[in-house]
């Protein structure tokens, strides 16, 4: 009997959970199909080659575009992605968020290098095999004025990395891209 009332109990569980989504969504008051006026709609530069915007529970966030694998250093398994949110002060605040300007720079072949040798001594996880073919300083700004910065460096066409800084570049934020072959 004690085996039947756990089952049921655990069934309920995962039936709150898998919805939880919806209640979300909701309860985000962000409207993907509509999005505010002052919301960023499309991806400037590399940033729009190799990331997509899609709609989450609490806002859009920026996750790898088709044809392109992104993953953290040391993961196999967690999806990376850029959201609103991802500023460490943003904790606490309420959802929707929602990137209101995104810019990226790109930089000269001297400041990337500079850029990448300063970033490999800063953040252990980031290991470039020497200076990358293009970078890019994307520039992001939430709807509650909050800031991220991260540091697209592709090494070729096919493969780079991805540094996100909330406001710190931490060797957890790294994100290894690369883009799928095709047979």
């Amino acid at each position: 009997m004690k085996w039947i009332i756990a089952l049921l109990l655990s069934g309920v569980t995962v039936f709150g959970y898998a919805h939880q989504d919806e209640a979300n969504n909701a309860a985000s008051g962000y409207d993907c199909e509509h999005p505010p006026a002052d919301a960023v709609t499309d991806l400037p530069g590399l940033l729009g080659t190799v990331g997509r915007l899609v709609c989450l529970p609490g806002g859009p966030g920026i996750v790898a575009n088709e044809g392109w694998s992104w993953r953290y250093t040391g993961s196999y398994f967690d999806v990376p992605m850029i959201v609103g949110y991802a500023h460490q002060d943003s904790a606490g605040m309420a959802p929707p968020f929602f990137f209101t300007q995104l810019s990226a720079q790109e930089l000269t072949a001297d400041e990337a290098a500079r850029h990448s040798e300063d970033l490999a001594k800063a953040v252990e996880t980031y290991r470039p095999d020497g200076s990358p073919s293009a970078m890019s300083v994307i520039e992001a700004t939430n709807n509650y004025g909050l800031g991220i910065k991260a540091f697209l460096a592709m090494q070729s066409e096919t493969n780079g990395w991805l540094i996100v800084c909330t406001p710190e570049c931490r060797p957890d934020y790294v994100i290894l891209i690369n883009k799928l072959q095709r047979n």
